[in-house]
């Protein structure tokens, strides 16, 4: 059986209220110096080690934050993950990370369970609920913080990258390059990233006075498969294209997969262009140029505002828009004309 706090409390012949004033650094005029090292010497022999949890529990709250993400083999998700992981572990905090496989039902469980575990506060990730809904599910005593996705009618703060910009901004690189045709593969439409990204495209042709060609921009569902079967059917289909602009890294792999399967080489025949700046990016050939999401920056705002909530610092609930970077490595090069 494992050691408890009564178990201690008994080894040391005090009382639990001293074990736990030895483990909340709170001895200091509590006690003997001799109480209090024959405390630590038990403790030390023991290996006992206090649930975190249910102290926490017992005071009305935990040391936990409950992380909800949609897909955390992807490594951006991953990415985001350790990133936040990393800050709650620096302030003292664990980190309980569910993964929803993008669905929603599964999306309102574990709101409902991270609730149940009473949790300090939830970082969610959302591609499927709204405002309303969440509010209906959590106590108001309980801060939730939207990252990545903004979705309607949410109240409190969202810490996300500019993906109107990035868009913008994809479309500016891959047109400074000379590319006039562009095979954009959107993520899904029902993604608030996805629309986001593709107005600041569009935009930025529309600033620019250049044509939209409706059949050149497909939606893509964020993976490898889906991109690389898109740019196969495309290529069968005799769409003409000089660069891939894909909406998130995952699919720019398999823009390049595909490509390498129709023995067309990139960027000599086709530039691709991602958006995330995985750490994949880098180990991929050709190495791909991409619109990078600040992400250790995104996980750092967002933990500290939602510890500012747990602390009852107020704040003003807002949208936290991080700027998007573009990172040129040897994916995309100008366009040279037949």
């Amino acid at each position: 059986m494992p050691i408890t706090l009564k178990d201690i409390a008994r080894l040391a012949n005090v009382s639990t209220a001293t074990i736990s004033r030895v483990l909340n650094d709170n001895a200091e005029g509590n006690m003997s110096a001799e109480t209090y090292e024959r405390i630590k010497r038990i403790i030390h022999e023991t290996g006992y080690t206090p649930h975190a949890l249910a102290s926490g529990l017992r005071r009305g709250l935990s040391n936990v934050i409950g992380l909800i993400l949609p897909d955390n083999v992807n490594p951006y998700y991953s990415q985001l993950g350790k990133s936040i992981e990393n800050e709650c572990f620096n302030n003292g905090y664990m980190t309980l990370i569910c993964n929803t496989n993008s669905d929603k039902r599964r999306e309102i469980d574990y709101l409902r369970h991270l609730i149940g575990q009473r949790v300090a506060g939830i970082l969610f990730c959302s591609t499927g609920l709204i405002g309303e809904k969440i509010k209906s599910i959590v106590p108001a005593q309980i801060k939730v913080i939207l990252l990545d996705e903004e979705i309607p009618n949410f109240e409190s703060d969202i810490v996300i990258g500019d993906d109107y910009k990035g868009g913008y901004e994809g479309a500016r690189y891959l047109f400074n390059l000379g590319h006039g045709k562009i095979l954009v593969i959107t993520g899904p439409e029902s993604r608030g990233s996805s629309r986001n990204r593709l107005k600041g495209y569009l935009d930025f042709l529309k600033d620019n006075s250049m044509e939209i060609e409706q059949n050149l921009i497909i939606e893509g569902q964020y993976d490898i498969e889906s991109a690389y079967n898109i740019v196969i059917n495309a290529m069968e289909k005799g769409l003409s294209f000089s660069a891939v602009f894909t909406f998130n890294d995952m699919m720019a792999i398999g823009s390049i997969k595909a490509f390498n399967k129709l023995n067309l080489r990139v960027p000599q025949d086709v530039s691709v262009l991602g958006y995330d700046n995985i750490f994949i990016d880098d180990l991929i050939t050709p190495r791909i140029s991409t619109i990078a999401t600040p992400l250790e920056e995104l996980g750092r705002i967002a933990v500290n505002r939602l510890l500012n909530s747990i602390k009852k610092v107020k704040e003003k609930g807002q949208k936290i828009l991080l700027e998007p970077i573009l990172v040129v490595r040897e994916s995309c090069e100008r366009f040279r004309p037949l």
